[in-house]
């Protein structure tokens, strides 16, 4: 049961970078006007009430922090409409960190924000796509945001890190740096609005299997790497979690783009003028018979899938992805597949290395046993 509707607001289609994978649209100054802002919070909210359930802030973009001021006032603007809410609303943000400051970040630490910071391991691996309009490399930049949260431990926050053809070559290097310099989780986001060729699954592959290494190194030291794609599979396996139940598009999330119009996923807004997965908008309201329309397409109607012994482990009913790779909401593609096999085969023999081993640390983590 969905406990918590999610309204990610896009503020701005502008960026201070060019990422070359972004799939947010063209990047140009366009951004949410504060009566759109104020109609999809208290659409969100309404429905939230009417249905018994939290409602949280997301902010997207574009670049979020570019429209700042109107960060702070959504912010405001939802507390002081939250009344009659389960639980207080919660606030999370996506970033490219280029203008963190340690100001800014202290005001989401007060607030309590969930930062997903964007950064693409390595400097060789972050800059071949995460550059400024000019060309330059962005690495320096984001890595000063990074350090900021390291300074701010308490801070709930994530690392996204874009895994794509044209920078796999250095996903080991990448994690890598990374959990050099962060002690969180970091999220390894495979490109999937990219066409993968068989010789970048086969590079894929090798990288990921010194990503293992390294995991199952870094558990030897007694201080693991927190990598989402191994962290969930573990757990999907010894909690037997049905991951495929966890993506309800269409209920789970209301994105709302720049000029408020509804998508049910974030990555789905791009540049707000898809017909085909919007939903209403902050004027006339939920259209309710289009947002039926795509829950009833979710879900996973590939054959193969239904005798696979690891359905229950696959993201095969992610909406969004389906829907970037095979062009459909319920239909796997053979890319999302081959990944998806890769890591929680990956998962598990790494967990059956450190059980074997009774290894402390991965004892305490995933069993609360040392």
């Amino acid at each position: 049961m969905i406990k918590t509707i999610t309204c990610t607001l896009a503020l701005t289609h502008d960026c201070t970078l060019r990422c070359r994978y972004c799939y947010a649209g063209r990047k140009y100054r366009h951004s949410m006007s504060r009566e759109t802002a104020r109609r999809a919070i208290d659409i969100v909210l309404r429905e939230a009430r009417d249905t018994g359930k939290g409602a949280d802030i997301s902010f997207f973009g574009g670049e979020p922090l570019l429209e700042w001021d109107l960060l702070q006032w959504c912010h405001s603007y939802t507390l002081s409409q939250a009344n009659g809410l389960i639980v207080p609303p919660r606030f999370a943000i996506t970033t490219n960190g280029t203008l963190m400051t340690p100001e800014k970040l202290n005001w989401m630490a007060e607030r309590d924000f969930l930062i997903g910071l964007s950064v693409d391991g390595s400097p060789d691996m972050h800059n071949i796509n995460r550059r400024y309009p000019d060309g330059a490399g962005s690495h320096s930049d984001v890595a000063k945001a990074l350090l900021l949260l390291n300074d701010h431990p308490s801070v709930r926050s994530q690392v996204i890190c874009v895994v794509t053809p044209s920078n796999v070559q250095h996903l080991s290097d990448g994690v890598q740096w990374l959990s050099r310099h962060y002690q969180g989780t970091i999220g390894l986001n495979v490109d999937y609005w990219s066409r993968w060729t068989d010789e970048d699954f086969e590079e894929f592959s090798r990288q990921y299997a010194q990503v293992a290494a390294l995991v199952i190194e870094s558990y030897r030291k007694g201080a693991p790497i927190r990598l989402r794609s191994v962290d969930d599979k573990i757990n999907s396996h010894i909690q037997a979690d049905n991951l495929c139940q966890q993506c309800k598009i269409g209920e789970r999330e209301i994105a709302v783009s720049v000029d408020g119009k509804f998508f049910p996923c974030s990555r789905l807004i791009g540049e707000g003028d898809s017909e085909e997965m919007n939903f209403g908008n902050v004027i006339q309201g939920l259209n309710r018979a289009r947002q039926q329309y795509i829950i009833s397409q979710r879900g996973c109607v590939t054959p193969a899938c239904k005798i696979c012994a690891l359905r229950r482990r696959c993201v095969n009913s992610c909406g969004c992805t389906n829907f970037a790779t095979s062009g459909k909401l319920n239909e796997v593609s053979a890319f999302l597949c081959c990944t998806e096999k890769l890591f929680i085969n990956t998962a598990d023999a790494i967990a059956e290395e450190l059980y074997t081993e009774h290894n402390p640390a991965f004892m305490k983590r995933f069993y609360g046993t040392s």
